[in-house]
């Protein structure tokens, strides 16, 4: 071993490797530094840095030690972890020792990957594999509701369209969850996280530099950002989606209850919770990113300007947001 260090505490200190965590490895240059515990002594040193080359005969030793629940990465060594463990989303369900804030910022990386992918080529395949780690998510939150607000706490700044998304469903489920006591079907919240994720995917149809455009936009600019919903939906129907709560949100997230929202300038109870739901979200979500037009509000000051407009925005989604945003998370 490259070195013998005394964590004191292996849970505070070292994330256990399972052999399903190993299986997901490349298997000559594991992404991070390994860890091995020697129970003879007590301690725990460096068994390998991370993409240096394993040998066939270091492979096997190495699978041996997480057989035995010996093998460790360091804690402050996820992050790069997490970016690897992404791409498989589904040992969240199966695998302990995570820390809540560390499953919530995998499933942040994955989601915003494959929304990224979509939105790149929106086609079948990488609408079934954006399905796919959707679900995986919606079991995780169903099996214990309170696991969102580790998730709410994951969002970026940074704006760009998959992050957007992101932010958005994360928002929204957890005001979907508050609003229902976290009594959901699964079903339902598979078809909510979509329909939050795909709710702007008209916009990859306005070009770029509309969308990021600095200064006042002329007519035919806010016309051609309008026909992203008309745009959004003619992509769902090629892929032939016909979730009703997917449609909602897409559809109705810029109608407001005096209006002026757009594009049917529906009013008031002609507007589905769903589609209250996802304009809440969006609207917290894009105040809140790091935008060329403006900088990145303060969550607090996102929230009362959103309880301020009482006549575009439903006043009890906006309270439950406030709720959902007052939360502390603890360990």
């Amino acid at each position: 071993m490259a070195e013998n260090t005394d964590p004191g505490s292996l849970s505070e200190t070292y994330l256990q490797i399972s052999p399903n965590i190993l299986a997901s490895f490349p298997k000559f240059r594991p992404p991070v530094d390994l860890y091995v515990f020697d129970p003879a002594v007590g301690r725990t040193g460096r068994y390998l840095r991370g993409g240096e080359r394993l040998s066939r005969e270091g492979q096997t030793e190495v699978a041996r030690f997480a057989e035995e629940g010996r093998l460790f990465l360091l804690r402050e060594d996820y992050r790069v972890y997490a970016e690897h463990l992404s791409k498989r989303l589904g040992l969240m369900l199966v695998e302990e020792g995570f820390l809540p804030q560390e499953v919530a910022e995998i499933f942040f990386l994955a989601l915003r990957d494959r929304m990224a992918d979509f939105l790149d080529q929106p086609r079948e395949d990488t609408f079934e594999a954006l399905r796919r780690d959707v679900s995986i998510l919606a079991e995780y939150v169903w099996i214990d509701p309170s696991r969102v607000a580790f998730l709410t706490h994951t969002l970026e700044r940074d704006y760009d369209l998959a992050v957007h998304a992101v932010n958005t469903m994360l928002i929204g489920l957890a005001l979907y969850l508050r609003l229902t006591g976290g009594k959901v079907e699964k079903t339902v919240l598979i078809s909510l996280s979509l329909g939050l994720l795909l709710h702007d995917l008209g916009m990859v149809m306005v070009p770029r530099f509309i969308r990021d455009k600095e200064q006042f936009l002329v007519r035919r600019d806010r016309e051609s950002i309008e026909r992203h919903i008309e745009a959004g939906r003619n992509m769902v129907r090629r892929l032939g989606i016909q979730d009703p709560i997917i449609l909602e949100c897409m559809e109705q997230h810029h109608e407001r209850l005096d209006g002026s929202g757009y594009p049917e300038r529906r009013f008031d109870k002609d507007i589905s919770t769903m589609g209250r739901l996802c304009a809440v979200a969006d609207s917290f979500s894009a105040i809140v990113g790091d935008r060329p037009y403006h900088s990145a509000r303060d969550t607090a000051d996102a929230v009362r300007l959103l309880i301020g407009d009482g006549r575009r925005y439903d006043p009890a989604l906006t309270a439950l947001l406030a709720r959902v945003m007052d939360e502390r998370v603890t360990e």
